[in-house]
C-alpha cells in the first residue's frame, strides 16, 4: 500500500470518527428500536452485492435503503445506522480485509453527512420526515421534496462514487477519471443506480403509510434489480474471457509462424555479420554499407514482428482515444512482414477526414488481423490471378460513424454461408475452430458497432466495419 493511500484511507478515516462523535443519533432512548430496525434493513440491502467489471470495487444495492434512512431519520442517525450496517456487510458478508471495511463504513459517514447538508439546504427537515411528520403529504407538500430528494440521488451518486474511485485508483495504479469511467459511470450501471434511487422515495411513502411491512414489500424489486444487475455483469465478464481467449489462441498460431521468420531473419543477420568478419580480416570494405543495410533492414522486421505480437497479445480492456487509420497501418505493417502474406498485394485508402473514437486499440486490432488473415487464407486456396487486399476508411459526419473496409480477390464467400458466418465454431477451413468472425461481432457489439459481409459472385469477400465515435460505456 503507497504512503498516499494510508494517509488518504487515514484522513477519511478521521473525518469520519470526527462526524460520529459531534453528531450523535438524535432522541436515540426512544427510537433505539427503530435506529436498529433500520441498521438490519440496510445491512440486508448491502447483501445484494456485486463486484465492479473490473474487479477492484464493489457495487450493492444499499443505496435505496440508505437514502431513505436519511430521508426518513436525517443526516445524524443516518450517519450511524448506514456506517454501521456497510461495516458488518464488508467485514461479514463480503469478508473483505478489515481496513477496506472501515474505509467503506469511514466513506458512507462522509456521504451521508454531505447528502445531509444538500437535503437540508434544498427545504428538507433536518431530522428527517418521520420527525417532522411530513411523510404522507398532500400534493403541495410533496411538491416541496422534490428538489431536496433529487438533490440527495445526485449529491449520493457523487460524492460516494468520487471517495471510493480514489481509493481504488491509488491501489491499482489505475488513472482517476479511468476507475470511474469503467466501474461506475457506464450507462448499464447509472441506469441500475437511478432504478436504486428512485426506489426510495416509495419505501419512505410505504414505510409511512403500512410501516415496517411496506419496506419488506419492497425487497422483491430490490432482488430483481439486483439479479439483472448480477446476469449483467457475468455476460460482460464471460464475453470478456472468451474474446481474451480467443485472442491468445490466435497469439499461439501467429507465434509459431513468426518464431520461423525470426529464425530465418536471424539467419540472414548472422550471415552478414560472418561476411563482415571475412572481410575485415581481409581488409575489404567496399561490401561494409550493404552488408550493415541488410542487418539493418532485418532487425527492423524482427522489431516489426515482436512488438506487433506482444501489442496484439495484451490482455487488459483498454478503452482510449484511437486513431483508426493509424492503428489500421500498424497492423498491416505487422502481417505484411509474415509468410502467409507473400505475394500479396495491399490497396490501402485511408481518408483523412476520420477522426479518434474511443476503443480497445488491442481488441480492435484482433478484429482488423483476423479479417487480413481470413483474406489471406481465401487467396491462397483461389491461387489464379492476383492477391490484392484492399483496406479503406471513412467517417460519416450525419450518423457520427467510423468505418472501414477490407476486401479480398478471392473466391467469395458462397451464399448459403453468409447467414452463419459470424456463429461460433461455423468454419470452412479444415484446421478452423469457428471463433475468429463471431469473436469479432462479439467486439464490434461491445463497442456499439457492427459488421457486416458481403460476396457478389466472382467478386471475392468484403467486410464492413462501422464504430461509433463515442465507443463502449457511453451514457449520452
Amino acid at each position: 500500500m503507497s504512503l498516499k493511500l494510508k494517509l488518504y484511507l487515514i484522513g477519511v478515516a478521521a473525518i469520519a470518527v470526527l462526524l460520529l462523535g459531534t453528531h450523535p443519533p438524535p432522541d436515540l432512548p426512544d427510537r433505539a428500536a427503530h435506529y436498529a430496525g433500520w441498521a438490519i434493513i440496510c445491512l440486508l440491502s448491502e447483501l445484494l452485492w456485486l463486484s465492479t467489471l473490473s474487479g477492484e470495487g464493489t457495487v450493492s444495492m444499499a443505496s435505496t435503503a440508505n437514502l431513505a434512512t436519511l430521508v426518513l431519520w436525517g443526516s445524524d442517525a443516518s450517519m450511524w445506522i448506514v456506517s454501521a450496517s456497510t461495516l458488518i456487510a464488508v467485514l461479514f458478508v463480503q469478508r473483505k480485509p478489515w481496513v477496506r471495511a472501515v474505509f467503506n463504513a469511514a466513506q458512507s459517514v462522509l456521504t451521508m453527512a454531505v447528502c445531509g447538508v444538500v437535503f437540508t439546504a434544498l427545504g428538507g427537515p433536518a431530522l428527517g420526515l418521520e420527525v417532522a411528520g411530513k411523510i404522507v403529504t398532500g400534493a403541495g407538500g410533496a411538491a416541496a421534496l422534490v428538489a431536496p430528494i433529487l438533490g440527495v440521488f445526485a449529491t449520493y451518486l457523487l460524492v460516494n462514487r468520487a471517495l471510493v474511485a480514489v481509493a481504488v485508483a491509488w491501489s491499482t495504479e489505475r488513472p482517476y477519471f479511468k476507475v470511474l469511467r469503467e466501474d461506475w459511470f457506464y450507462r448499464e450501471r447509472l441506469l441500475d443506480d437511478a432504478a436504486s434511487f428512485f426506489l426510495s422515495p416509495l419505501v419512505v411513502v410505504s414505510y409511512g403509510a403500512i410501516g415496517y411491512v411496506g419496506v419488506v414489500l419492497f425487497y422483491a424489486p430490490l432482488r430483481m434489480n439486483y439479479e439483472s444487475q448480477k446476469r449483467y455483469a457475468e455476460l460482460r465478464n464471460t464475453q470478456n474471457m472468451l474474446i481474451h481467449n480467443e485472442r491468445m489462441a490466435a497469439k499461439g498460431e501467429m507465434a509459431a509462424e513468426i518464431g520461423h521468420e525470426l529464425r530465418n531473419q536471424l539467419a540472414a543477420i548472422s550471415g552478414r555479420a560472418q561476411m563482415l568478419l571475412r572481410d575485415a580480416e581481409r581488409e575489404a570494405f567496399t561490401a561494409v554499407p550493404r552488408h550493415a543495410q541488410i542487418i539493418l533492414e532485418q532487425s527492423r522486421r524482427m522489431e516489426t514482428l515482436s512488438k506487433g505480437l506482444m501489442d496484439f497479445s495484451g490482455a487488459e480492456l483498454r478503452i482510449e482515444r484511437v486513431d483508426v487509420n493509424a492503428l489500421t497501418q500498424r497492423s498491416m505493417e505487422f502481417v505484411r512482414a509474415q509468410n502467409k502474406f507473400d505475394g500479396i498485394e495491399w490497396d490501402l485508402r485511408l481518408s483523412s477526414a476520420v477522426p479518434e473514437l474511443r476503443a480497445d486499440p488491442g481488441q480492435l486490432q484482433q478484429v482488423l488481423l483476423n479479417l487480413f488473415i481470413n483474406a489471406a487464407d481465401a487467396m491462397k486456396e483461389h491461387a489464379n490471378g492476383r492477391k490484392v487486399i484492399s483496406i479503406t476508411s471513412d467517417f460519416d459526419e450525419r450518423s457520427r460513424l467510423v468505418s472501414v473496409v477490407v476486401s479480398d480477390t478471392g473466391p467469395g464467400i458462397p451464399l448459403t454461408h453468409l447467414a452463419k458466418i459470424f456463429e461460433p465454431h461455423f468454419t470452412t477451413k479444415a484446421d478452423g475452430h469457428g471463433f475468429g468472425l463471431s469473436t469479432s461481432y462479439r467486439i464490434l457489439a461491445n463497442h456499439g458497432g457492427q459488421i457486416h459481409a458481403e460476396s457478389p459472385p466472382g467478386q471475392g469477400a468484403t467486410f464492413t466495419v462501422t464504430l461509433p465515435l463515442h465507443g463502449p460505456g457511453n451514457w449520452s
